[in-house]
């Protein structure tokens, strides 16, 4: 007999082989499907085929390489709002990281520079379609949906599914491609009292049922003055349904009540072969599974979302502002985070730290102590602006989530400059990680984020943020055993997130106008490699897949964890035995498929 390790190995080894198989689907361009084929799907979905293009084409005298005349009013009014997401996430060819837009291998793009207005560039530059889907359906209703995939899926074509651009990992755009565009289904929101999922016989408590293209501005005011909070983003404009609860969903609230897929109680969602679902803990188990956490533009196409909503309670929110840091001060300051990571996840503290070479932006609430006792808990950044004689400290009282968040959201929502691109990578830091005996190592990984120093010739801004939105306090206290590993509630996200206390977020933000591919590919490789001293701190531990470096290192592990993965395959390959349904390191996907061609050439 073999020792025992060996056929360990060889298991182990099987198992990843079967992971990496993928099936390799043969497709059309666009280009060559018949008019009379686009006309009788277009009759069939009243009239919502359109053409796709770049949100800034209006502006350029060449398009595509062809002559055309600018639009100068629709110019104007797309280079004064296009710094508003609550606008531009309502245009089809508007991606939040521009390069996304753009075939970053090839430098073909249609942005303008992060200064706007900006005239110059359309007269002097071109447009080009890039990454924009060539044609796509502005879906209103599961109909349109729904054949829209059969349409795709008879004539093979590269299909995209897109909500409002925010995705991370390009999973919204491809080349030649045709694109469901989900923005537009937005029915008006229900409140239902005592809500009881289909199949099921108990309430789950209250909840709110909203379409595919509801974003969180949306829902948080419809909520708000209903005397209720909800677990959602920090960005109103993001899609509640769309890439950030198939992902997991994370939230400032997270720490008291849980991810995003935590709250879900039903989910409605087209499959790939055109077959409109119902899914939850009582039906379609697997599907419930894989919708919450297998990762967006995968499973199925999600028409309607029913998820929970819960009381206003007290919350304290913290805003402190630390600028014209020296390093020797940034580092303190980095000391005091990382020292008291383990207490403040256990007061239940969430939000998102930011922090430049020169200064720190703390935004974080906690639902679970007093004021009196948030102040005390803050005690040690305090000290320190006093200490130094810099910074704002500023500790609110309030039952108004909106409210409270509302300063976040005006450094979210207009704190991005359009035009600009992203390339970032990012780490879950487990609990084990903060042991005291790791602290001043994990401190000093930490701090080199900030002390690179700047390549002229590869011109990025580079921000680190911990966002302390890990489930801590909910995981111990609240969550029902239905919801735990093997029960039928559990989501298909990476376990790493049950043990998280931070997920470290770096990104590298940089001009869009830069079309060079070997630049673009020089800074999105920095921004993987600076982030492997924290993998190598961290071994074993994983990143959130919605703002995850595209070319994460051993992502099954990192995005699900091999046994989530070997079930969510399966599921995979009863849904979308085709694999219509692919994108970048997704469930099953194939690496050389030609939607990822303009996908940077990154080493990982």
């Amino acid at each position: 007999m073999a020792p025992l390790h060996r056929n360990l190995v060889l298991l182990t080894t099987l198992a990843s082989q079967t992971f990496a198989l993928a099936v390799t689907r043969a497709t059309t361009s666009v280009a060559s499907i018949p008019e009379s084929a686009w006309d009788a799907l277009n009759e069939t979905i009243s009239g919502h085929l359109r053409n796709g293009e770049p949100m800034l084409a209006p502006c350029y005298t060449r398009y595509n390489g062809e002559s055309q005349t600018p639009d100068h009013a629709q110019c104007a009014n797309l280079q004064k709002n296009g710094g508003d997401l609550s606008f531009a996430t309502g245009q089809f060819g508007y991606y939040v990281q521009s390069q996304w837009g753009a075939c970053q291998t090839t430098g073909d793009s249609c942005t303008f520079g992060v200064i706007r207005p900006d005239i110059l560039t359309p007269i002097l530059d071109k447009c080009e379609q890039g990454s924009v889907p060539t044609k796509y359906v502005d879906a209103q209703s599961v109909e349109d949906v729904q054949r829209t995939l059969v349409f795709a899926g008879e004539h093979n074509l590269r299909l995209v599914v897109k909500n409002t651009g925010h995705d991370y990992m390009g999973r919204s755009s491809a080349p030649d491609s045709l694109a469901l565009w989900m923005h537009n289904l937005q029915p008006p929101i229900k409140l239902n009292k005592d809500f009881i999922a289909d199949g099921c016989s108990e309430s789950s408590g209250d909840s709110i049922t909203f379409g595919a293209g509801q974003q969180f501005q949306g829902i948080y005011d419809f909520v708000e003055p209903r005397g209720y909070r909800i677990v959602g983003g920090s960005s109103v404009t993001v899609g509640a349904a769309g890439g950030w609860i198939t992902g997991a969903g994370h939230s400032m609230l997270s720490n008291e009540l849980g991810l995003g897929v935590d709250s879900v109680q039903q989910l409605k969602a087209v499959l790939p072969n055109g077959t409109h679902v119902t899914a939850n803990r009582c039906q379609n188990q697997d599907i419930f599974f894989a919708l919450r956490g297998g990762g967006g533009g995968t499973f199925g196409v999600i028409t309607e979302m029913t998820t929970r909503v819960y009381p206003k309670k007290e919350t304290q929110f913290v805003q402190m502002i630390f600028t014209n840091l020296l390093p020797v001060q940034q580092r303190r300051l980095m000391d005091i985070l990382v020292g008291n990571a383990e207490k403040w996840a256990e007061e239940g503290w969430g939000g998102y730290i930011t922090m430049l070479s020169v200064g720190t932006y703390v935004f974080i609430a906690t639902p679970l102590l007093t004021h009196e006792e948030a102040v005390e808990s803050m005690r040690p950044l305090a000290k320190f602006a006093t200490t130094f004689n810099l910074g704002i400290v500023k500790v609110q009282s309030t039952e108004s989530f909106r409210e409270g968040l509302d300063p976040f959201v005006q450094v979210q929502e207009f704190g991005i400059f359009p035009g600009s691109a992203w390339a970032l990578s990012s780490r879950i830091v487990k609990r084990e990680s903060f042991a005291e005996d790791k602290q001043e190592e994990l401190s000093d990984i930490l701090s080199d984020f900030l002390n690179v120093q700047q390549n002229p010739l590869e011109p990025s801004i580079q921000v680190l943020v911990l966002c302390l939105t890990m489930p801590t306090v909910y995981t111990k206290k609240s969550m029902p055993e239905s919801d735990r590993p093997g029960g039928p509630g559990h989501p298909s996200i990476s376990p790493h997130w049950r043990e998280g206390i931070w997920q470290v977020l770096h990104f590298r933000t940089y001009d869009g106008s830069i079309d060079n591919p070997k630049l673009v590919q020089r800074i999105a490789q920095r921004a993987h490699d600076a982030m492997e001293p924290l993998r190598a701190f961290t071994p074993g531990s994983g990143a959130y897949i919605n703002e995850a470096d595209p070319w994460e290192p051993d992502h099954i592990n990192s995005f699900w964890g091999e046994q989530n993965y070997e079930q969510l395959l399966r599921i995979k390959r009863e849904v979308d035995p085709s694999n219509l349904l692919m994108v970048h390191q997704g469930v099953g996907w194939d690496e050389g498929d030609r939607r990822f061609a303009c996908y940077p050439d990154v080493t990982a």
